[in-house]
């Protein structure tokens, strides 16, 4: 009889200090070695630095290590919490903290503030002009699902943004001669992309599979998957984004241009 062998245990790589407290969702579970010798102690004694949004001056700032991390009173190796106190390198008086708990062998962020999507919010700010209000609002909506470990409802939102971007598209489209309405309902997404890529940015075109990553998201896969994948599907769309804003910022420059132009040609006419 072959004899059984105890499986090997599995460890989890841990986040960098910097992602653990700007990037990981709460309640988010890492498993470390508890009989290895200080098996988190990058974090636990973290000297750097975070470079995040700060509330109180309104702009991005470097947040530095106050001190040593604090603990609860009354705590034993493997089971304990301990905080991380920064300070504003502008503003000592502006504050961040991100607490973490360790228990058997699981480590992981289970409180802070700002909260994630607090940090994550006043950078999103400048797709307001593309998205609208309800497109902004759904945006940080997904990033504070996300940030509170709802990776499913964060997907829908993401998904209902790409598909209003479709949309503005094909009503851009419909206004040309030969546009085959008919068609375009009848198509699949990746279809629709195509009929429309005179008027969608070139990153949505090409990497079009991305509505199909954000729909078996939804269907299928598991919250803790949706999460792993959020920060990848968030990304392509802020590039989608980021083409409509530089698109926008040229048209609004050449409109500037064109204006200045024709004004400064009838001047010299005068004379």
């Amino acid at each position: 009889m072959a004899e059984n062998k105890s499986e090997k245990p599995v460890f989890d790589p841990l986040p960098s200090p910097q992602e653990f407290c700007l990037t990981v969702p709460l309640y988010e579970g890492f498993r470390y070695n508890k009989d290895a010798s200080n098996p988190f102690f990058g974090l636990e004694h973290f000297k750097g630095s975070l470079d995040c949004y700060c509330h109180g001056c309104g702009r991005h700032t470097v947040f530095n290590r106050m001190g040593e991390p604090k603990y609860q009173e009354h705590h034993h190796r493997s089971n304990y919490i301990f905080v991380l106190w920064f300070s504003c390198s502008r503003d000592r008086n502006h504050q961040a903290c991100f607490i973490f708990h360790s228990h058997e062998g699981v480590i992981q962020k289970i409180g802070q503030n700002p909260s994630l999507a607090d940090l994550a919010i006043p950078d999103l700010e400048k797709y307001r002009p593309v998205l609208g209000d309800e497109g902004f609002r759904e945006l940080t909506r997904a990033v504070g699902l996300a940030s509170h470990g709802v990776g499913v409802g964060a997907f829908v939102y993401l998904r209902r943004i790409f598909e209003a971007l479709i949309e503005k598209a094909r009503q851009q489209a419909a206004t040309e001669q030969d546009w085959d309405e008919r068609a375009f309902e009848n198509a699949r997404m990746d279809e629709k992309i195509a009929m429309l890529k005179q008027h969608l940015p070139k990153f949505l075109v090409e990497n079009r599979s991305l509505y199909g990553i954000m729909s078996v998201g939804v269907h299928t896969l598991s919250e803790a998957k949706c999460l792993d994948a959020f920060p990848v599907v968030r990304v392509g769309i802020e590039l989608i984004l980021d083409e409509h804003l530089e698109r926008h910022a040229r048209e609004k420059k050449i409109a500037a241009a064109t204006k200045g132009i024709s004004a400064l040609g009838a001047a010299l006419k005068e004379k």
